[in-house]
């Protein structure tokens, strides 16, 4: 699934990811491809993303200060 992480000034991050691990207001959740349509707003913690090239690529882990997450047909935008 395509992943693309928004900030106040330009696209911070964008790929293919296989997984996404992100601090929910109730606990963390994970994404998976083909998730249902979801939109969540995320609190303070560590978001994960597991690029879908796994072999060359490592694990991209990011602190965050909140958000909102947005899932809809295998494309996952999350502005922080």
């Amino acid at each position: 699934m395509q992943v693309t992480i928004i900030n106040f000034e330009k696209i911070f991050y964008q790929d293919k990811v296989v997984s996404i691990v992100a601090p929910g207001l109730n606990g963390y959740f994970q994404i998976l491809e083909n998730h249902a349509p979801f939109i969540s707003i995320l609190k303070d913690g560590i978001l994960k993303l597991k690029p879908f090239y796994v072999y060359d690529r490592k694990n991209f882990e990011i602190k965050i200060e909140g958000g909102i997450l947005q899932v809809k047909k295998n494309m996952v935008s999350i502005i922080l």
